[in-house]
């Protein structure tokens, strides 16, 4: 079976080799599709994911159809290895604010989130951790705001 090191990356530097290896324990890591659906928007949220392999695109889907994908808004699109998505409950959001979709097969690994909170807490390293995050999501939020200025400069 394939290692996946996620040590490197920065959310999981900042951590204790402690803390790592009693998140690795908790950690599932699972295969999807193309087109399958991670979490929908307004799901309860419970998990933290990591991509290890392939791509997933967070969008906000249209409150009339959510069905339509071309009537969503893409937030981001996740192509490296390592990078966090999901993390509402981190922030105390209980619902996820956005649809993870597949684009390419992809390896995520899952965490349950209170577990996760509960581990960075023991060793004090909640605020190194939340303020990784709230960088992650200031940088999404730019992008929603990009792809929102193209979609209304395309029906100007």
């Amino acid at each position: 079976m394939k290692k996946y090191e996620i040590v490197e990356k920065e959310i999981f530097s900042l951590l204790t080799s402690k803390q790592i290896s009693e998140i690795s324990e908790v950690a599932i890591i699972k295969d999807f599709e193309s087109d399958q659906i991670i979490y929908e928007r307004k799901e309860v949220a419970k998990n933290l994911f990591i991509l290890l392999e392939g791509e997933v695109s967070l969008r906000v889907p249209s409150r009339s159809d959510t069905s339509i994908e071309s009537l969503s808004l893409e937030i981001e699109k996740i192509a490296q290895h390592g990078a966090l998505f999901g993390s509402n409950l981190l922030f105390n959001v209980k619902r996820y604010m956005t649809r993870a979709r597949v684009i390419k097969p992809s390896k995520v690994m899952i965490l349950d989130a209170e577990k996760f909170l509960e581990i960075i807490r023991e060793n004090k390293s909640e605020f190194i951790v939340m303020s990784y995050l709230a960088k992650v999501y200031f940088q999404r939020y730019i992008n929603a705001m990009k792809e929102f200025e193209e979609c209304v400069q395309q029906y100007k």
